[in-house]
Protein backbone atom coordinates (compact mmCIF):
# COMPACT_ATOMS: atom_id res chain seq x y z
CA UNK A 1 0.00 0.00 0.00
CA UNK A 2 1.11 3.42 -0.83
CA UNK A 3 0.24 6.64 0.49
CA UNK A 4 0.94 9.69 1.48
CA UNK A 5 1.21 9.93 5.98
CA UNK A 6 1.46 13.62 5.63
CA UNK A 7 -2.02 14.35 3.82
CA UNK A 8 -3.74 11.42 4.91
CA UNK A 9 -4.93 14.32 8.02
CA UNK A 10 -5.98 16.80 4.91
CA UNK A 11 -8.65 14.03 3.63
CA UNK A 12 -12.19 15.73 3.66
CA UNK A 13 -15.10 13.13 2.52
CA UNK A 14 -18.31 14.45 1.68
CA UNK A 15 -21.45 12.08 1.77
CA UNK A 16 -23.49 12.03 -1.28
CA UNK A 17 -25.89 9.58 -1.25
CA UNK A 18 -27.44 5.64 0.00
CA UNK A 19 -28.70 3.29 -2.33
CA UNK A 20 -30.43 -0.11 -1.89
CA UNK A 21 -29.27 -3.32 -3.12
CA UNK A 22 -30.98 -6.16 -3.03
CA UNK A 23 -30.39 -9.63 -4.88
CA UNK A 24 -32.32 -12.75 -5.22
CA UNK A 25 -30.84 -16.08 -5.19
CA UNK A 26 -28.54 -16.95 -8.52
CA UNK A 27 -28.99 -12.98 -8.85
CA UNK A 28 -26.15 -10.50 -10.15
CA UNK A 29 -26.06 -6.35 -10.23
CA UNK A 30 -23.06 -4.09 -10.92
CA UNK A 31 -22.21 -1.13 -9.31
CA UNK A 32 -20.24 1.61 -11.17
CA UNK A 33 -18.61 4.65 -10.18
CA UNK A 34 -17.06 8.01 -11.56
CA UNK A 35 -15.19 10.51 -9.77
CA UNK A 36 -16.87 8.57 -6.42
CA UNK A 37 -15.56 6.04 -4.14
CA UNK A 38 -18.15 4.30 -2.56
CA UNK A 39 -18.91 1.61 0.56
CA UNK A 40 -20.73 -1.36 -0.03
CA UNK A 41 -22.11 -2.61 3.34
CA UNK A 42 -23.35 -6.39 3.56
CA UNK A 43 -26.45 -6.84 5.03
CA UNK A 44 -27.53 -10.14 5.06
CA UNK A 45 -26.22 -13.59 3.26
CA UNK A 46 -22.61 -13.12 1.55
CA UNK A 47 -21.59 -12.31 -2.06
CA UNK A 48 -18.96 -12.61 -4.46
CA UNK A 49 -17.10 -8.99 -5.52
CA UNK A 50 -15.23 -8.63 -8.27
CA UNK A 51 -14.10 -4.95 -9.01
CA UNK A 52 -12.39 -4.06 -12.27
CA UNK A 53 -11.11 -0.84 -13.67
CA UNK A 54 -8.87 -0.72 -16.93
CA UNK A 55 -6.30 -3.63 -16.58
CA UNK A 56 -6.82 -3.50 -13.33
CA UNK A 57 -9.18 -6.81 -11.28
CA UNK A 58 -9.36 -7.99 -8.05
CA UNK A 59 -12.20 -10.11 -6.23
CA UNK A 60 -13.40 -12.25 -3.71
CA UNK A 61 -15.76 -13.26 -1.25
CA UNK A 62 -17.54 -10.35 1.61
CA UNK A 63 -19.68 -11.55 4.16
CA UNK A 64 -22.35 -10.58 5.51
CA UNK A 65 -21.40 -7.26 8.25
CA UNK A 66 -18.84 -6.86 6.23
CA UNK A 67 -17.93 -3.46 4.68
CA UNK A 68 -15.78 -3.53 1.40
CA UNK A 69 -14.59 -0.06 -1.06
CA UNK A 70 -15.64 0.72 -4.24
CA UNK A 71 -12.91 2.55 -5.65
CA UNK A 72 -13.53 5.55 -8.05
CA UNK A 73 -13.77 4.94 -12.10
CA UNK A 74 -14.53 1.26 -11.20
CA UNK A 75 -17.23 -1.80 -12.53
CA UNK A 76 -18.36 -3.30 -9.46
CA UNK A 77 -19.88 -6.86 -9.89
CA UNK A 78 -22.24 -7.86 -6.91
CA UNK A 79 -23.13 -11.79 -7.90
CA UNK A 80 -25.33 -13.54 -4.86
CA UNK A 81 -24.97 -17.10 -4.92
CA UNK A 82 -26.26 -18.57 -1.95
CA UNK A 83 -30.35 -19.36 -1.94
CA UNK A 84 -31.27 -16.44 -0.42
CA UNK A 85 -31.94 -12.87 -0.60
CA UNK A 86 -28.62 -10.52 0.06
CA UNK A 87 -29.05 -6.95 1.05
CA UNK A 88 -26.35 -4.16 1.35
CA UNK A 89 -26.50 -0.47 1.03
CA UNK A 90 -24.06 1.32 -0.85
CA UNK A 91 -22.55 4.63 0.26
CA UNK A 92 -21.41 7.28 -2.25
CA UNK A 93 -18.87 9.58 -1.43
CA UNK A 94 -16.34 11.79 -2.52
CA UNK A 95 -12.78 12.39 -1.09
CA UNK A 96 -10.52 15.00 -1.49
CA UNK A 97 -7.08 16.11 0.49
CA UNK A 98 -8.36 19.42 1.59
CA UNK A 99 -12.08 21.50 2.53
CA UNK A 100 -12.84 23.02 -0.66
CA UNK A 101 -12.93 27.03 -0.60
CA UNK A 102 -16.23 28.23 -0.39
CA UNK A 103 -17.97 27.68 -4.32
CA UNK A 104 -14.96 25.48 -5.92
CA UNK A 105 -15.48 22.21 -6.74
CA UNK A 106 -13.83 18.85 -4.93
CA UNK A 107 -10.43 18.17 -6.23
CA UNK A 108 -11.20 14.02 -6.46
CA UNK A 109 -8.52 11.96 -4.89
CA UNK A 110 -8.03 8.32 -3.87
CA UNK A 111 -8.84 7.34 -0.39
CA UNK A 112 -6.47 4.26 -1.36
CA UNK A 113 -4.20 3.91 -4.08
CA UNK A 114 -4.12 0.17 -4.30
CA UNK A 115 -6.34 -1.09 -6.50
CA UNK A 116 -7.78 -4.72 -4.28
CA UNK A 117 -10.61 -5.36 -2.46
CA UNK A 118 -10.19 -4.23 1.06
CA UNK A 119 -12.97 -5.53 3.33
CA UNK A 120 -12.97 -4.83 7.13
CA UNK A 121 -15.76 -4.64 9.82
CA UNK A 122 -17.01 -1.89 11.78
CA UNK A 123 -18.59 -2.86 14.97
CA UNK A 124 -21.22 0.10 14.90
CA UNK A 125 -22.23 -0.22 11.13
CA UNK A 126 -25.32 -1.87 11.97
CA UNK A 127 -26.83 0.30 14.19
CA UNK A 128 -26.29 3.07 11.25
CA UNK A 129 -28.41 1.45 8.47
CA UNK A 130 -32.05 2.95 9.22
CA UNK A 131 -29.65 6.65 9.50
CA UNK A 132 -28.27 5.81 5.92
CA UNK A 133 -31.69 4.38 5.04
CA UNK A 134 -33.49 7.76 6.02
CA UNK A 135 -31.25 9.75 3.86
CA UNK A 136 -32.98 7.53 0.48
CA UNK A 137 -35.32 9.90 -0.71
CA UNK A 138 -34.89 13.25 1.00
CA UNK A 139 -32.07 15.37 2.82
CA UNK A 140 -32.31 17.01 6.20
CA UNK A 141 -28.93 19.05 7.31
CA UNK A 142 -28.88 17.51 10.66
CA UNK A 143 -28.74 14.05 9.00
CA UNK A 144 -26.05 14.81 6.80
CA UNK A 145 -23.69 15.76 10.00
CA UNK A 146 -24.68 12.25 11.04
CA UNK A 147 -24.14 10.37 8.56
CA UNK A 148 -20.56 12.64 7.85
CA UNK A 149 -19.52 11.09 11.13
CA UNK A 150 -20.61 7.49 9.98
CA UNK A 151 -18.73 7.94 6.89
CA UNK A 152 -15.39 8.93 8.30
CA UNK A 153 -15.38 6.00 11.37
CA UNK A 154 -16.06 3.48 8.43
CA UNK A 155 -12.75 5.43 6.74
CA UNK A 156 -11.02 5.27 10.19
CA UNK A 157 -11.93 1.35 9.65
CA UNK A 158 -10.46 1.29 6.42
CA UNK A 159 -7.28 3.08 6.99
CA UNK A 160 -6.40 0.66 10.23
CA UNK A 161 -6.34 -1.80 7.51
CA UNK A 162 -4.88 -0.43 4.73
CA UNK A 163 -2.01 1.29 6.89
CA UNK A 164 -0.03 -1.97 8.87
CA UNK A 165 -1.61 -4.73 7.29
CA UNK A 166 1.97 -6.50 8.14
CA UNK A 167 1.79 -6.05 11.87
CA UNK A 168 -1.68 -6.91 11.79
CA UNK A 169 -1.29 -9.69 9.57
CA UNK A 170 2.09 -10.65 12.35
CA UNK A 171 -0.61 -10.69 15.11
CA UNK A 172 -3.29 -12.69 13.15
CA UNK A 173 -1.08 -15.44 12.80
CA UNK A 174 -0.21 -15.51 16.25
CA UNK A 175 -4.07 -15.14 17.27
CA UNK A 176 -4.39 -18.64 14.62
CA UNK A 177 -1.57 -20.20 16.48
CA UNK A 178 -3.62 -19.67 19.95
CA UNK A 179 -6.71 -20.95 18.64
CA UNK A 180 -4.76 -23.97 17.14
CA UNK A 181 -3.15 -24.79 20.62
CA UNK A 182 -6.32 -23.92 22.22
CA UNK A 183 -8.51 -26.23 20.42
CA UNK A 184 -6.01 -28.89 20.72
CA UNK A 185 -6.35 -28.88 24.09
CA UNK A 186 -10.05 -28.11 24.51
CA UNK A 187 -11.71 -29.45 22.01
CA UNK A 188 -14.17 -31.61 24.32
CA UNK A 189 -15.57 -28.02 25.68
CA UNK A 190 -18.31 -25.82 23.20
CA UNK A 191 -16.63 -23.93 21.16
CA UNK A 192 -17.86 -20.68 19.24
CA UNK A 193 -16.05 -20.09 16.34
CA UNK A 194 -17.95 -16.96 15.27
CA UNK A 195 -16.99 -15.54 18.90
CA UNK A 196 -13.17 -16.68 18.45
CA UNK A 197 -13.68 -14.92 14.94
CA UNK A 198 -14.78 -11.66 16.16
CA UNK A 199 -11.59 -11.75 19.10
CA UNK A 200 -9.34 -12.26 16.49
CA UNK A 201 -8.94 -8.34 15.59
CA UNK A 202 -9.35 -9.30 11.99
CA UNK A 203 -12.64 -9.30 9.64
CA UNK A 204 -14.25 -13.47 10.42
CA UNK A 205 -13.89 -13.34 6.94
CA UNK A 206 -9.29 -13.03 6.68
CA UNK A 207 -9.78 -15.36 10.35
CA UNK A 208 -11.22 -17.87 8.39
CA UNK A 209 -8.43 -17.31 5.64
CA UNK A 210 -5.41 -17.16 7.79
CA UNK A 211 -6.56 -20.24 10.09
CA UNK A 212 -6.94 -22.34 6.80
CA UNK A 213 -3.58 -21.31 5.37
CA UNK A 214 -1.71 -22.03 9.11
CA UNK A 215 -3.37 -25.40 9.17
CA UNK A 216 -4.65 -25.95 5.77
CA UNK A 217 -8.49 -26.92 7.30
CA UNK A 218 -11.14 -24.64 8.17
CA UNK A 219 -11.86 -24.04 11.68
CA UNK A 220 -14.68 -26.43 11.94
CA UNK A 221 -13.23 -29.34 9.55
CA UNK A 222 -9.98 -28.46 12.13
CA UNK A 223 -12.60 -28.92 15.44
CA UNK A 224 -14.30 -31.80 13.39
CA UNK A 225 -11.00 -33.86 12.84
CA UNK A 226 -9.62 -32.88 16.14
CA UNK A 227 -12.52 -34.67 17.98
CA UNK A 228 -12.65 -37.94 15.59
CA UNK A 229 -9.53 -38.17 16.07
CA UNK A 230 -9.40 -38.24 19.95
CA UNK A 231 -12.48 -40.73 20.03
CA UNK A 232 -10.35 -42.97 18.38
CA UNK A 233 -7.91 -43.90 20.79
CA UNK A 234 -11.15 -43.63 23.66
CA UNK A 235 -13.18 -46.14 21.42
CA UNK A 236 -9.97 -48.74 20.27
CA UNK A 237 -10.40 -51.80 22.02
CA UNK A 238 -13.32 -50.77 23.34
CA UNK A 239 -12.32 -48.73 26.01
CA UNK A 240 -14.43 -46.70 26.21
CA UNK A 241 -18.42 -47.07 25.18
CA UNK A 242 -19.88 -44.81 22.35
CA UNK A 243 -21.92 -42.44 24.67
CA UNK A 244 -18.73 -41.95 27.13
CA UNK A 245 -16.46 -41.63 24.18
CA UNK A 246 -18.99 -39.41 22.12
CA UNK A 247 -18.93 -36.69 25.73
CA UNK A 248 -15.30 -37.21 26.11
CA UNK A 249 -14.77 -35.64 22.84
CA UNK A 250 -17.47 -32.92 23.27
CA UNK A 251 -20.71 -34.42 21.44
CA UNK A 252 -23.59 -34.41 24.17
CA UNK A 253 -25.45 -36.24 21.17
CA UNK A 254 -24.09 -39.86 20.86
CA UNK A 255 -26.75 -40.58 17.81
CA UNK A 256 -25.13 -37.34 16.11
CA UNK A 257 -21.66 -38.32 17.02
CA UNK A 258 -22.12 -41.97 15.21
CA UNK A 259 -23.99 -40.14 12.49
CA UNK A 260 -20.35 -38.22 12.17
CA UNK A 261 -18.07 -40.95 12.50
CA UNK A 262 -19.77 -43.13 10.13
CA UNK A 263 -19.92 -40.00 7.48
CA UNK A 264 -16.14 -39.24 7.58
CA UNK A 265 -14.88 -42.36 8.36
CA UNK A 266 -16.55 -45.10 6.63
CA UNK A 267 -17.57 -47.34 9.48
CA UNK A 268 -19.82 -46.95 13.07
CA UNK A 269 -18.23 -46.41 16.36
CA UNK A 270 -19.67 -49.52 17.23
CA UNK A 271 -17.50 -51.03 14.11
CA UNK A 272 -13.88 -49.37 14.93
CA UNK A 273 -14.22 -50.65 18.40
CA UNK A 274 -15.07 -54.32 17.63
CA UNK A 275 -12.19 -54.29 15.08
CA UNK A 276 -9.63 -52.89 17.24
CA UNK A 277 -9.90 -54.97 20.16
CA UNK A 278 -6.57 -57.11 19.98
CA UNK A 279 -3.80 -57.10 21.97
CA UNK A 280 -0.78 -55.47 20.28
CA UNK A 281 2.63 -55.76 21.13
CA UNK A 282 4.17 -53.33 18.66
CA UNK A 283 8.01 -53.18 18.22
CA UNK A 284 9.57 -50.59 16.78
CA UNK A 285 8.47 -47.08 17.34
CA UNK A 286 8.24 -45.98 13.92
CA UNK A 287 5.50 -48.62 13.45
CA UNK A 288 3.93 -47.55 16.92
CA UNK A 289 3.63 -43.81 14.40
CA UNK A 290 1.63 -45.69 12.10
CA UNK A 291 -0.90 -47.04 14.63
CA UNK A 292 -1.47 -43.86 16.52
CA UNK A 293 -2.86 -41.99 13.46
CA UNK A 294 -5.18 -45.50 12.89
CA UNK A 295 -6.48 -44.60 17.04
CA UNK A 296 -4.60 -47.75 18.17
CA UNK A 297 -2.63 -47.88 21.25
CA UNK A 298 -0.31 -51.13 21.37
CA UNK A 299 -0.48 -52.70 25.21
CA UNK A 300 3.30 -52.85 24.45
CA UNK A 301 5.74 -50.59 22.76
CA UNK A 302 9.66 -51.19 22.09
CA UNK A 303 12.06 -48.59 21.68
CA UNK A 304 15.14 -49.15 19.15
CA UNK A 305 17.72 -51.11 19.77
CA UNK A 306 15.97 -53.64 21.84
CA UNK A 307 17.74 -56.65 19.77
CA UNK A 308 20.93 -56.02 21.17
CA UNK A 309 19.68 -57.24 24.58
CA UNK A 310 16.41 -59.38 23.47
CA UNK A 311 16.36 -61.18 27.09
CA UNK A 312 13.87 -58.61 29.48
CA UNK A 313 11.91 -57.25 26.15
CA UNK A 314 11.01 -61.30 24.89
CA UNK A 315 9.93 -61.82 29.03
CA UNK A 316 7.85 -58.56 28.55
CA UNK A 317 6.31 -59.69 25.36
CA UNK A 318 5.20 -63.21 26.75
CA UNK A 319 4.30 -61.57 30.32
CA UNK A 320 1.72 -59.00 28.08
CA UNK A 321 0.11 -63.04 25.88
CA UNK A 322 -0.06 -60.85 22.64
CA UNK A 323 -2.92 -61.50 20.36
CA UNK A 324 -0.66 -60.01 17.22
CA UNK A 325 3.39 -58.58 16.97
CA UNK A 326 4.41 -56.15 14.56
CA UNK A 327 7.91 -55.79 14.48
CA UNK A 328 10.29 -54.42 11.80
CA UNK A 329 12.99 -56.96 10.10
CA UNK A 330 14.74 -58.80 13.53
CA UNK A 331 17.52 -61.74 13.88
CA UNK A 332 15.62 -65.42 12.77
CA UNK A 333 16.71 -66.43 16.47
CA UNK A 334 14.68 -63.77 17.56
CA UNK A 335 11.81 -64.04 15.20
CA UNK A 336 11.67 -67.72 15.76
CA UNK A 337 11.05 -67.22 19.42
CA UNK A 338 8.30 -64.16 18.83
CA UNK A 339 6.15 -66.73 16.91
CA UNK A 340 6.00 -68.97 19.54
CA UNK A 341 4.44 -66.27 21.63
CA UNK A 342 1.90 -65.01 19.50
CA UNK A 343 1.11 -64.46 14.95
CA UNK A 344 3.97 -61.94 14.16
CA UNK A 345 3.47 -59.84 11.28
CA UNK A 346 6.88 -58.43 9.93
CA UNK A 347 7.14 -55.18 8.38
CA UNK A 348 10.25 -53.59 6.22
CA UNK A 349 9.24 -50.01 7.00
CA UNK A 350 12.57 -49.06 5.30
CA UNK A 351 11.71 -50.79 1.55
CA UNK A 352 8.50 -48.75 0.25
CA UNK A 353 7.10 -45.14 1.41
CA UNK A 354 5.28 -44.34 4.30
CA UNK A 355 1.82 -44.45 2.92
CA UNK A 356 1.45 -47.60 1.50
CA UNK A 357 2.61 -49.33 5.30
CA UNK A 358 -0.27 -47.22 6.38
CA UNK A 359 -2.21 -48.23 4.26
CA UNK A 360 -0.87 -52.34 4.63
CA UNK A 361 -1.29 -51.69 8.22
CA UNK A 362 -4.81 -50.78 8.20
CA UNK A 363 -5.75 -53.82 6.07
CA UNK A 364 -4.54 -55.95 9.12
CA UNK A 365 -7.43 -54.70 11.20
CA UNK A 366 -10.02 -53.63 8.25
CA UNK A 367 -9.36 -49.67 8.87
CA UNK A 368 -8.51 -49.01 5.52
CA UNK A 369 -11.05 -46.34 5.58
CA UNK A 370 -9.83 -44.68 8.92
CA UNK A 371 -6.50 -44.26 7.05
CA UNK A 372 -8.01 -42.99 3.47
CA UNK A 373 -9.47 -40.42 5.50
CA UNK A 374 -6.28 -39.63 7.48
CA UNK A 375 -4.31 -39.40 4.30
CA UNK A 376 -7.43 -37.03 2.75
CA UNK A 377 -6.60 -34.65 5.35
CA UNK A 378 -2.86 -35.09 5.23
CA UNK A 379 -2.96 -33.92 1.09
CA UNK A 380 -4.87 -31.02 2.07
CA UNK A 381 -2.00 -29.70 4.57
CA UNK A 382 0.79 -30.70 2.48
CA UNK A 383 -1.56 -28.81 -0.87
CA UNK A 384 -1.48 -26.02 1.54
CA UNK A 385 2.29 -26.33 2.84
CA UNK A 386 3.24 -26.21 -0.74
CA UNK A 387 1.82 -22.96 -1.35
CA UNK A 388 3.65 -21.32 1.38
CA UNK A 389 6.73 -23.19 0.41
CA UNK A 390 6.67 -21.84 -3.61
CA UNK A 391 5.70 -18.55 -1.76
CA UNK A 392 8.97 -18.24 0.40
CA UNK A 393 11.15 -20.27 -1.61
CA UNK A 394 10.16 -20.26 -4.97
CA UNK A 395 12.79 -22.43 -7.24
CA UNK A 396 15.86 -21.62 -4.97
CA UNK A 397 17.45 -24.98 -4.25
CA UNK A 398 17.72 -25.92 -0.25
CA UNK A 399 19.56 -28.30 1.30
CA UNK A 400 17.75 -30.23 4.19
CA UNK A 401 19.90 -31.12 6.94
CA UNK A 402 19.23 -33.32 10.29
CA UNK A 403 21.16 -31.19 13.09
CA UNK A 404 21.68 -33.56 15.87
CA UNK A 405 24.25 -31.47 17.83
CA UNK A 406 27.34 -28.94 16.79
CA UNK A 407 28.93 -32.47 15.46
CA UNK A 408 26.58 -34.63 14.22
CA UNK A 409 24.88 -33.57 10.84
CA UNK A 410 23.20 -36.08 8.35
CA UNK A 411 22.69 -34.63 4.95
CA UNK A 412 19.34 -35.59 3.27
CA UNK A 413 19.35 -36.15 -0.38
CA UNK A 414 17.13 -37.45 -3.51
CA UNK A 415 18.12 -40.79 -2.89
CA UNK A 416 16.94 -40.93 0.62
CA UNK A 417 13.05 -42.06 1.14
CA UNK A 418 12.63 -40.79 4.67
CA UNK A 419 12.61 -37.28 3.81
CA UNK A 420 12.99 -37.43 0.13
CA UNK A 421 9.06 -38.34 0.01
CA UNK A 422 7.98 -35.24 2.06
CA UNK A 423 10.08 -32.71 1.52
CA UNK A 424 11.22 -32.67 -1.97
CA UNK A 425 8.18 -34.71 -3.65
CA UNK A 426 5.57 -33.87 -1.64
CA UNK A 427 6.61 -30.06 -0.18
CA UNK A 428 8.32 -29.40 -3.38
CA UNK A 429 11.79 -28.08 -2.02
CA UNK A 430 13.78 -27.86 -4.99
CA UNK A 431 17.00 -29.92 -3.94
CA UNK A 432 20.78 -28.51 -4.97
CA UNK A 433 22.47 -30.26 -7.79
CA UNK A 434 24.57 -32.33 -5.55
CA UNK A 435 21.98 -33.27 -3.34
CA UNK A 436 20.18 -35.51 -6.39
CA UNK A 437 22.86 -38.33 -5.93
CA UNK A 438 23.08 -38.58 -2.17
CA UNK A 439 21.29 -40.98 0.24
CA UNK A 440 22.11 -39.93 3.90
CA UNK A 441 25.15 -38.55 4.20
CA UNK A 442 26.57 -38.43 7.67
CA UNK A 443 29.70 -35.68 8.35
CA UNK A 444 30.77 -34.23 11.84
CA UNK A 445 31.33 -30.38 10.93
CA UNK A 446 29.52 -27.61 9.22
CA UNK A 447 32.14 -26.87 7.27
CA UNK A 448 31.68 -30.42 5.65
CA UNK A 449 27.74 -29.83 5.18
CA UNK A 450 29.13 -26.43 3.48
CA UNK A 451 30.98 -27.51 0.84
CA UNK A 452 27.90 -28.91 -0.34
CA UNK A 453 27.70 -26.06 -2.09
CA UNK A 454 24.04 -24.38 -1.42
CA UNK A 455 23.06 -21.27 -0.39
CA UNK A 456 19.70 -22.42 1.33
CA UNK A 457 19.80 -24.63 4.32
CA UNK A 458 16.60 -25.85 6.09
CA UNK A 459 18.32 -27.44 9.07
CA UNK A 460 15.47 -30.74 11.16
CA UNK A 461 16.34 -29.58 15.18
CA UNK A 462 14.47 -31.71 17.95
CA UNK A 463 12.02 -29.82 19.89
CA UNK A 464 14.62 -29.99 23.00
CA UNK A 465 17.22 -28.43 21.37
CA UNK A 466 17.16 -24.22 22.64
CA UNK A 467 16.80 -21.29 20.50
CA UNK A 468 20.71 -20.54 21.58
CA UNK A 469 21.38 -24.14 19.54
CA UNK A 470 19.41 -22.27 16.01
CA UNK A 471 20.80 -19.13 16.95
CA UNK A 472 24.30 -20.32 16.83
CA UNK A 473 24.20 -22.54 13.97
CA UNK A 474 22.39 -20.19 11.89
CA UNK A 475 25.11 -17.65 13.01
CA UNK A 476 28.36 -20.27 12.02
CA UNK A 477 26.41 -21.37 8.89
CA UNK A 478 26.40 -17.73 7.69
CA UNK A 479 29.89 -17.07 8.52
CA UNK A 480 31.41 -19.77 6.37
CA UNK A 481 30.65 -17.78 3.20
CA UNK A 482 30.03 -14.32 3.42
CA UNK A 483 27.74 -14.34 0.54
CA UNK A 484 25.79 -16.59 2.17
CA UNK A 485 24.73 -13.29 5.02
CA UNK A 486 20.98 -12.23 3.41
CA UNK A 487 20.03 -16.15 2.32
CA UNK A 488 17.68 -18.32 4.44
CA UNK A 489 18.44 -20.41 6.74
CA UNK A 490 15.26 -22.33 8.21
CA UNK A 491 14.85 -24.44 10.72
CA UNK A 492 11.79 -26.88 11.66
CA UNK A 493 11.20 -28.22 14.95
CA UNK A 494 10.64 -32.34 15.21
CA UNK A 495 9.91 -35.04 18.17
CA UNK A 496 12.96 -36.84 19.21
CA UNK A 497 13.81 -39.13 17.95
CA UNK A 498 12.89 -38.33 13.42
CA UNK A 499 10.86 -41.08 12.48
CA UNK A 500 9.70 -42.40 9.51
CA UNK A 501 5.82 -42.56 9.77
CA UNK A 502 2.63 -40.92 9.46
CA UNK A 503 2.57 -39.00 12.41
CA UNK A 504 6.41 -37.68 12.19
CA UNK A 505 5.21 -36.45 8.60
CA UNK A 506 2.65 -34.79 9.50
CA UNK A 507 3.92 -33.23 12.48
CA UNK A 508 7.08 -31.95 9.70
CA UNK A 509 4.04 -30.27 7.76
CA UNK A 510 2.54 -28.27 10.82
CA UNK A 511 5.85 -27.24 12.01
CA UNK A 512 6.93 -26.23 8.48
CA UNK A 513 4.04 -24.41 7.78
CA UNK A 514 4.33 -22.50 11.38
CA UNK A 515 7.62 -21.85 10.66
CA UNK A 516 7.46 -20.34 7.14
CA UNK A 517 4.45 -17.98 8.15
CA UNK A 518 6.35 -16.38 11.14
CA UNK A 519 9.24 -15.20 9.16
CA UNK A 520 6.79 -13.64 6.72
CA UNK A 521 8.96 -13.57 3.95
Amino acid sequence: MRYKPDSIRHYYLEYMATEECKLQAEQSQVIVTGDEHAFGFVLQEKCNVSLQSNSMRSSGKVLCGETFLIPPDCRCAIDNSSASTAFMLIIRFQCSTSVPASGSPLQPFRLVEDFRLYTFRTPQARSWVQDFLGDIGRREPALFYQLQSHLYAMAAALMMIVQKPREMEKSLVEYVEQTRHYIMQHYSEPMDIEDIARLSGASPSRFYQAFRRQTGLSPHKFITKRRLDASLTLLAGSKSSVIEAAHSVGYPDEYYFSRMFKKHLGLTPTEFAARTKKRIACLSPVLRGDLSVLGITPELSLERGWVEQPEIPLKQIRQMEPELILAPPIPDDIHQELIQIAPVIVIPWKKYPWKERLLDISQLFDLQSVAEHWLSYFDMKVENARLHVRQHLGDDPVLLVHAADEHRFRVFGMQMKKMKDLFYDDLQVQPPEPAREIGALDVTSLSDVAAIDCDNILFLVGHAKSEDFCDHLALRWRQLRRSRGKKRCLFIRHDDPLLYNAAAHEGLVDQTVNHLMSKGS
